[in-house]
């Protein structure tokens, strides 16, 4: 793996705290390689040891107003990733984003009936230690428990339970953790 000339020069965290100036918190030691978008009037908080890995792709935070991203620490997002929030978008210590994932707690529009008008927003959790695979979609309301693993391509908008891995569009569990 590369290093990029920033991080040789002991000036990573400096230019990654640079690139987050507009998120309301930002913890100790962040990377960010490459582009981050952040857009919107809302709130985004950023743990420790954050990685922004968007040497492939820009990264967009967009957490409109009185909408609260909330990203604890060690977690790990890859490019093309899209994170957007009206109400709460969290995601857990430990856990990782794959490329081209997209999470957002509203749809913008119902799939039926009037389609000029915004349905409520459903918080998205996303607990400690979850793997998402690339190009999986987190609707509103998806819930992954801790330890969870998503297979790359999965649509989730429900609750995964602790310890499985699910894949598919609509998601259905794959494996399941043995308890030791």
């Amino acid at each position: 793996m590369r290093v990029p000339l920033m991080m040789m020069l002991g000036l990573g965290p400096t230019v990654a705290r640079l690139k987050l100036r507009r998120c309301e918190a930002v913890g100790a030691t962040p990377t960010v390689w490459g582009r981050v978008w952040i857009h919107g009037g809302g709130e985004i908080q950023i743990g420790d040891r954050v990685l922004f890995d968007a040497r492939m792709a820009p990264i967009e935070l967009h957490a409109q107003r009185g909408g609260r991203i909330v990203i604890e620490d060690d977690v790990t997002i890859e490019g093309g990733s899209s994170i957007e929030a009206q109400s709460l978008v969290t995601l857990g210590a430990r856990s990782r984003l794959g490329m081209w994932c997209k999470l957002m707690d509203n749809m913008y529009h119902p799939v039926r009936g009037n389609r000029h008008e915004r349905p409520r927003s459903v918080p998205l959790v996303v607990e400690e230690g979850v793997t998402v695979g690339s190009r999986s979609i987190l609707l509103p309301g998806a819930h992954l428990q801790k330890g969870a693993n998503v297979a790359s391509g999965t649509v989730i908008s429900r609750r995964i339970p602790p310890g499985v891995t699910v894949g598919g569009s609509p998601a259905r569990v794959l494996r399941r953790e043995v308890a030791r």
